[in-house]
């Protein structure tokens, strides 16, 4: 999807006085934490982000039930009781079935099997999938298998519920996270024993680099991926490594502190305030559409707002005086994020952050002694990230991969650049053609 398709010159009625303003700060969108009752079920989540892709359900359809159909459709084709047995053990007893398609896990997708953080949580991936569509995986199977999930798919149904609510706030993240996911798609038994850490990835990924560009919008230009340091979770990191030590957790954590205030106040500027079916636009795009717009009260509403959210919330902030509708905007962002700075929304917004650590980035965080806390990528992670990038090709060059990383929000110094290369000789995926760093070629490990 372009940029334009979804960028209109800015109109919107915004509240012109104090009374107008909403006195909670609400979030609907591009975020799916919130100050409280975030708990998931990652099953739950692959099963819903899979019905989206699939665009396809099961209602009503017990495991049992599957089982039982499972059973008669093989003792009319084979005829023999002891063989369904065997069958039965191999498969059904500890629900290794799942383990033979995607599309089985449509059963942790069914309507009283999913709680709200569930469906919160299934919706940020499935906004970043913008409605990309996989038909159906192609596993490799056997007969039996094949039996089976037939048996499943005679039961499958339509379904168009899960689709994208948001135009992307990072296209750049959207399109990487697509063309992993259609990687994985067309390698169904790898995308079942990775699907969970994949998500895991770009949940993190996604929340680090939305934080990170929230206050890029004043060009109305999409972003692009901002630096944000990992180091291999075996490394040290000592105090001299000032990529890791600046722009690692700690500016991870800082820019978090902003999730909860401007995307509270990106709810109140959308274009379609009180219509639910509206897609919502990232702060970038009104930036543009402010641009764009020749809607003569423009500013004048914008300063009106300001005022009225100002008086409403009883701050004390001062307001650059301006005939730039633009300027109007930025405070407004500076209300934002003023409301947040004192008293209990102080409170409210350091609980929010530390949510958000708990429930996307826990996998990412370490405590390291005297460094303090740092960002990590395991091994596990390195190997998914290196498959996706290398994808479809034979083999990528060692830079070629560091640029991918990057468009995933995932930058590195020279240091770990080392580890990772003495990583790939030791698991036996590397060329070297020279000794220079510019001839070393990554392989997949799939």
């Amino acid at each position: 999807m372009t940029m334009d398709k979804y960028i209109k010159p800015f109109n919107q009625k915004l509240p012109q006085t104090a009374e107008d303003v909403p006195n909670k700060n609400s979030l609907n969108s591009y975020l799916p934490i919130r100050t409280k009752g975030n708990d998931f079920d990652s099953d739950a989540v692959i099963g819903l982000v899979l019905r989206g892709l699939l665009r396809k359900k099961i209602e009503g359809y017990k495991y049992e039930d599957f089982v039982s159909d499972c059973q008669s459709a093989f003792e009319e084709k084979l005829g023999e009781e002891e063989f369904w047995e065997v069958l039965r053990e191999m498969y059904f007893d500890n629900k290794d079935i799942f383990s033979v398609s995607p599309e089985l896990l449509l059963f942790r997708a069914q309507k009283g099997e999913f709680a709200a953080g569930d469906s919160r949580v299934a919706s940020m991936f499935t906004n970043l999938l913008q409605n990309m569509r996989v038909e159906e995986f192609d596993a490799k199977l056997n007969f039996i298998e094949r039996e089976m999930l037939s048996t499943l798919r005679g039961k499958m149904k339509s379904d168009s519920s899960m689709q994208a609510s948001e135009h992307p706030y990072l296209p750049y993240l959207s399109k990487a996270f697509r063309d992993d996911l259609k990687f994985l798609a067309s390698r169904p038994k790898y995308l079942l024993s990775e699907i969970e850490s994949f998500l895991s990835f770009y949940g993190f990924a996604y929340t680090a680099q939305l934080s990170l560009s929230l206050t890029d919008w004043r060009s109305g230009e999409e972003p692009t991926a901002k630096p944000l340091y990992f180091i291999m979770d075996h490394e040290r990191a000592s105090n001299e490594r000032t990529h890791i030590k600046n722009h690692g957790y700690k500016l991870f954590n800082e820019s978090a502190t902003r999730l909860f205030p401007m995307l509270t106040m990106l709810e109140l500027l959308q274009p379609g305030m009180g219509d639910k079916s509206a897609a919502k636009v990232p702060l970038w795009a009104i930036s543009k559409g402010i641009q764009e717009s020749r809607y003569e009260h423009l500013k004048s509403d914008l300063e009106n707002f300001a005022r009225a959210f100002k008086a409403q919330r009883g701050l004390d902030t001062s307001l650059d005086e301006s005939e730039s509708a633009l300027d109007w905007l930025g405070n407004i962002m500076k209300l934002a994020m003023a409301q947040f700075s004192v008293g209990e929304r102080f409170n409210i917004n350091k609980k929010y952050v530390s949510e958000v650590e708990k429930y996307l980035a826990s996998h990412f965080i370490q405590s390291r002694g005297r460094s303090g806390r740092v960002l990590v990528l395991n091994q596990d992670y390195i190997i998914l990230l290196t498959n996706l990038v290398v994808g479809e090709k034979d083999k990528l060059r060692f830079h070629e991969l560091i640029a991918a990383f990057k468009q995933r929000g995932i930058f590195v110094d020279k240091q770990t650049e080392q580890e990772l290369i003495k990583f790939y000789e030791r698991i036996g995926n590397v060329e070297r053609m020279s000794d220079s760093g510019d001839a070393v070629y990554v392989r997949k490990t799939i």
